[in-house]
């Protein structure tokens, strides 16, 4: 029989139609959907957690889902409960990620690391597992879209000795096989996040062991999906959502992204990322001449970023 764990009251109807994967109670009761794509044949490369915004139902999430799939990736999708546990929520949520993958490892032969993919909230959920549970450098590869550090704000507390930092483990640093990758973007868009606690942000304070991708000019929503049952009209009405072509661009590069990431685990960059949309990267090398100041490179055509 299975059982819901309290964090699972508010989730939507959506999400409970298994439109994303295999419904699966894992570690402490965490309510997590698994995908596989059974049509490979082959035995799965990795395992890659899905980390939603908050309270947006993993159906807005299938693109990103299909491109690991594509990779012959497990996929873990998360919806990401903002509301309960009331306290702690987001190390608690960082906490379930890493207790569900030690319980996946036993089943996987052969799959020792994870990847992470986090959109907003999620993002920083991401982030929090790299900074605290990731000692034995099992965390591989993370891509947090547009984070959001904020209640309680864990990176980018104005007062530094407060700030969490992403810094690898001194047991495995100069170990490239054990070397966690983190990529986050930024977008400066949406109602709620503040430019003090975005993506840009967190990197400011950790630009030595981190990447960063410049989205401006795209919505915070852009990763999603626009079909579904629900109607984004109450969300995206609030928020700066970008132009359409920015925001269908800047999800083109996130999938090329994930697409390409088996290609270069081991940290030999994305040099074949941006085939097939060399306009969309015109924008994105404009934005870059603007905001890559003081050796700040943020976009992938220049940072060699290793996710």
């Amino acid at each position: 029989q299975t059982f819901r764990s309290q964090g699972d009251k508010h989730m939507s109807s959506e999400d409970t139609d298994n439109l994303f994967g295999e419904e699966r109670y894992l570690g402490k009761n965490v309510r997590v959907f698994i995908a596989k794509n059974s049509r490979l044949g082959a035995r799965p490369v990795g395992i890659t957690f899905v980390l939603t915004a908050a309270n947006i139902p993993l159906s807005k999430y299938i693109s990103i889902r299909d491109a690991l799939l594509s990779i012959n990736h497990v996929v873990v999708g998360y919806m990401i409960n903002a509301l309960n546990p009331p306290l702690r929520n987001h190390r608690t949520k960082a906490q379930n990620v890493r207790d569900v993958f030690d319980e996946l490892a036993t089943e996987m032969r052969g799959v020792d690391r994870f990847d992470i993919v986090g959109h907003s909230v999620g993002g920083k959920i991401a982030l929090l597992v790299a900074a605290l549970h990731n000692e034995d450098g099992a965390l591989r590869n993370v891509l947090a879209l547009d984070p959001v550090d904020q209640s309680p704000v864990e990176f980018t507390n104005q007062n530094k000795a407060k700030n969490l930092y992403l810094v690898p483990d001194a047991d495995f640093t100069h170990n490239v096989l054990k070397r966690t990758n983190i990529t986050m973007t930024y977008t400066d868009t949406g109602f709620f996040v503040k430019a003090d606690h975005n993506g840009r942000a967190i990197h400011r304070n950790n630009s030595q062991n981190t990447k960063l991708i410049n989205h401006r000019n795209a919505g915070h929503m852009c990763y999603c999906d626009a079909g579904g049952k629900i109607s984004w009209g109450s969300v995206m009405k609030m928020a700066d959502n970008g132009s359409e072509e920015r925001n269908k661009k800047c999800k083109e590069e996130v999938i090329c992204i994930l697409k390409e990431k088996e290609k270069s685990k081991i940290g030999k960059g994305l040099k074949s990322a941006g085939k097939g949309m060399k306009g969309g990267l015109d924008d994105l090398k404009k934005d870059v001449d603007k905001v890559a100041k003081g050796g700040m490179v943020s976009m992938m055509a220049k940072s060699l970023m290793k996710f």
